[in-house]
């Protein structure tokens, strides 16, 4: 199957669902229209196989978290999503492999709404890039460098399933996993970026950035960038009871603070704002939990607290060119 032939098979399912996109898939660029009052956001991020996905399991998995850890990053902007392009290397054009990834898409496309607008297509070693653009209001993007004294720290959702999920890989291919096991599996094939909510979270948070290195890594990026440092009161980090009964609670404490691929929002606010925050998720279902203060002193310092004393995980975050 040659290039043009392969993109109008596979690549073409997403029509235009947006005002904003003129044109899409087709031409040598897609045309978006920016809205009055909003400006464009944009981020991109290339998925390797073998770090960041493994390239046995479904490709309608390998192909939905593409999207997704895209979409986080439209997330933790409080963007609303305007589209994506999507460049791909293939060993080979194999028609079968092709059908179900392109499905995988699609789904991701739909639950996210951000339509496919257009992208690349080449022979090579397996890797994904994708490119998603998405729209604030003017000025009203969520940054890392805006955190204040005395913020709350929010996290949403629960942190450590899918750096867990890693060694369930072999089980996984080979074997039936277990009930606690299969849900931190999909936890790690499928994330859920938490996008609605984030598009009104940032009428009421300072700060945001999503989670995919491990919670102490990014939040230590909001800390650096905005000059301040923390207290995490690791009693209070949101641990998934599959998670506790896969590994134990002290593990899956390290989890949640280094364990990273979660795609869940972190973010900062007042604390004057803690009412609103919590029906703003309960409107969307979206789980929150309050773990720490932004509070003064050396930058970047990030305080670990458990019954009172410090506490020092076993684990270390993730970190690319690290060895």
């Amino acid at each position: 199957m040659k290039e043009f032939e392969l993109i109008k098979e596979y690549f073409s399912f997403s029509q235009s669902h947006s005002d904003t996109v003129i044109e899409g898939v087709g031409d040598d660029c897609a045309v978006l229209a920016v809205p009055d009052n909003r400006q464009l956001v944009t981020s991109v991020d290339t998925l390797v196989d073998g770090v960041h996905f493994f390239s046995d399991i479904d490709p309608a998995d390998i192909a939905y978290k593409s999207l997704a850890v895209n979409v986080s990053d439209l997330a933790a902007m409080g963007a609303k999503p305007l589209g994506f392009t999507l460049a791909i290397s293939l060993p080979k054009a194999d028609t079968k492999w092709l059908e179900i990834f392109s499905r995988g898409l699609k789904q991701a496309s739909e639950a996210f709404d951000i339509p496919l607008i257009g992208g690349d297509t080449t022979q090579g070693p397996l890797t994904i890039t994708v490119n998603v653009l998405g729209t604030v209001k003017t000025d009203k993007a969520l940054l890392r460098k805006a955190a204040q004294q005395d913020d709350d720290i929010w996290v949403t959702g629960y942190l450590g399933d899918a750096a867990a999920a890693l060694k369930l890989h072999d089980k996984a291919q080979t074997q039936a996993l277990s009930e606690s096991e299969g849900y931190l599996w999909e936890r790690l094939l499928r994330p859920t970026p938490p996008i609605r909510f984030a598009k009104k979270l940032a009428k009421l948070a300072h700060a945001a950035i999503d989670i995919s290195d491990g919670l102490s890594a990014d939040l230590g990026h909001i800390l650096e960038q905005s000059h301040c440092s923390a207290k995490i009161k690791v009693s209070s980090l949101p641990l998934s009871e599959q998670l506790i009964d896969c590994v134990g609670l002290e593990m899956a404490r390290d989890y949640a603070l280094n364990g990273g691929d979660d795609y869940e929002l972190c973010f900062t606010a007042k604390s004057s704002m803690r009412n609103k925050i919590l029906n703003l998720a309960e409107d969307f279902k979206v789980n929150v939990h309050r773990i720490g203060t932004i509070e003064t002193g050396d930058k970047g310092n990030l305080q670990l607290v458990l019954d009172g004393k410090p506490y020092q995980p076993k684990r270390q975050g993730w970190q690319h060119f690290s060895n």
